[in-house]
């Protein structure tokens, strides 16, 4: 009899430790993490244009899964390490420093593959300087134009594409009222390259 007692005893403490484990609130169970990473820190090398091969910067995502530097509910979040670093490795603007400006908003919900994420930067200056940066799948592309633009403005966006117009000033234009253009140019995702048509500004 007392072997047995024992036996249920121990029996009794065995399901007492598994719901314990399990119990959703106990302060001793497993702590989760995001399945965004820090996104895209590796150093080195610059980025590559839209016109050129891409610059992976992370490993390839799987079909379904959060992309690193996403966040918010979103395929790409501004404030990510990705967004970052990516600035971080461009070159400074002809005045000031580079502030975030607009980015894409395509929800998590909605999927992530093959969708063109971006965002653009700014000079801190009255007529700041611009430059827009591309991602896709927790990768940073490089940006759309090798040297930043004054007069950029995001008028077009899809899932894959994003189209910006460009203008520029024209002789004695005063710095208010650029008279040149305006120029449309659209890039679209293909793969992991993005790929741009219409006509660029000229270089100042």
């Amino acid at each position: 009899m007392k072997t047995r007692s024992a036996a249920l005893l121990a029996m009794a403490a065995a399901v007492v430790a598994v719901t314990t484990a399990c119990d959703p609130g106990s302060s001793t169970g497993p702590v989760t993490t995001s399945p965004a990473g820090p996104g895209a820190t590796v150093p080195g090398g610059p980025a590559t244009t839209a016109a050129g091969s891409p610059a992976p910067t992370s490993a390839p995502q799987q079909p379904g899964t959060a992309p690193a530097g996403s966040g918010h509910g979103l395929c790409f979040d501004i404030n990510s390490d990705l967004a970052r670093a990516a600035i971080a490795r461009l070159s400074p603007p002809p005045v000031g420093g580079w502030q975030t400006g607009e980015a894409s908003q395509v929800e998590l919900a909605s999927g992530c593959d093959g969708v063109l994420s971006w965002m653009t930067v700014n000079s801190n200056t009255n007529h700041p300087y611009t430059h827009v940066l591309f991602f896709t799948g927790g990768t940073y592309l490089g940006t759309a134009t090798s040297d930043p633009y004054m007069y950029t403005l995001v008028t077009g966006k899809t899932r894959n594409s994003l189209q910006l117009t460009y203008r520029w000033l024209d002789n004695s234009d005063p710095m208010c009222c650029p008279q040149g253009g305006p120029s449309v140019v659209t890039f679209t995702l293909d793969g992991t390259k993005v790929k741009a048509d219409g006509q660029f500004p000229p270089h100042a």
